[in-house]
């Protein structure tokens, strides 16, 4: 049995609340949480609310989300005592203290499994075990939910990691705004060094709200349209029936449990992490101009 701990913002944990209740080897033993929820069936109302610090020390695995804002040194102190960690936001660490926390956690045998949402869903994981490289990725994401100043680029990059990884040879970004419109448009190029290339446009268009990815590899034409839940390769339905979506709360528990090979951890989202500040570095040149 694993005593759980919840530390964040109510509304971004309670989904992950959910699945955790479902899961017999987990026990829910407090929250330190910030907001409030009116619904009576909210979790905010059935788990006791505690203190930061009595969370951190009662619980085997925290579930955190990036508002919680823990500070890198407690942070360093929850990995060292060999407690392990679910992130359903994305650290707000810097680079060097991310590298400090890898290292940690290696040492201490510490499970750090950073939010990766589209790589446990049906499609993506038909497409990690359908295809082969080089591969040429188009991923359109124009839902509205970028903007230049977030790291919301990290759920495609993680999306990738069994694909092309995240380590590309060569990386290009162009970025354009439209005030009239009030619409804003981005692309990121990257380049790997086995010939593969993923290209990512993404932005807010006003005509425009859709989230396709399009892969193209020797005999392989595929198309995962995610707004219409459509799927294609070779213009025929992708048959998704042996891949069910993957809990990631359950993923994360089985690694713990069972040893099992570890997926979106830390230490992928650091390598994310300077790949997001090469292509920063390439946008803000435009903001220079």
């Amino acid at each position: 049995m694993l005593n759980v701990g919840l530390i964040g913002n109510t509304d971004i944990l309670e989904p992950f609340v959910k699945c955790l209740r479902e899961n017999k080897y987990i026990n829910i033993i407090g929250k330190a949480t910030v907001g409030i929820s009116e619904r009576m069936d909210s979790f905010h109302f059935s788990i006791p609310e505690l203190n930061r610090i009595e969370v951190i020390e009662r619980a085997d695995v925290l579930v955190i989300d990036n508002s919680s804002l823990l500070p890198f040194k407690i942070l360093s102190e929850i990995v060292k005592k060999s407690k392990h960690v679910y992130t359903a936001g994305y650290l707000n660490l810097t680079i060097d203290e991310c590298t400090q926390i890898v290292k940690l956690a290696h040492e201490s045998g510490s499970v750090v499994q950073v939010s990766n949402p589209f790589f446990f869903t049906p499609a993506i994981q038909w497409l990690n075990n359908n295809i082969s490289s080089p591969v040429y990725i188009d991923v359109l994401d124009f839902t509205g939910v970028h903007n230049h100043n977030s790291n919301l680029l990290y759920p495609i990059i993680l999306m990738l990691l069994e694909i092309t990884g995240t380590s590309p040879k060569k990386v290009g970004a162009v970025t354009f705004n439209s005030n009239p419109n009030k619409s804003d448009f981005t692309n990121v190029r990257l380049e790997f060094g086995d010939a593969s290339v993923v290209n990512i446009s993404y932005g807010t268009l006003e005509s425009l709200e859709e989230f396709k990815i399009m892969v193209y590899s020797r005999n392989q034409f595929i198309n995962l349209n995610i707004t219409q839940n459509s799927f294609l390769c070779n213009n025929n339905p992708i048959d998704l029936s042996g891949f069910e979506t993957v809990s990631e709360m359950d993923y994360f528990v089985d690694t713990i449990q069972q040893k099992k090979r570890k997926k979106s951890c830390l230490e992928d989202y650091l390598i994310s992490m300077y790949l997001v500040q090469k292509i920063n570095k390439k946008i803000t040149q435009f903001f220079a101009q």
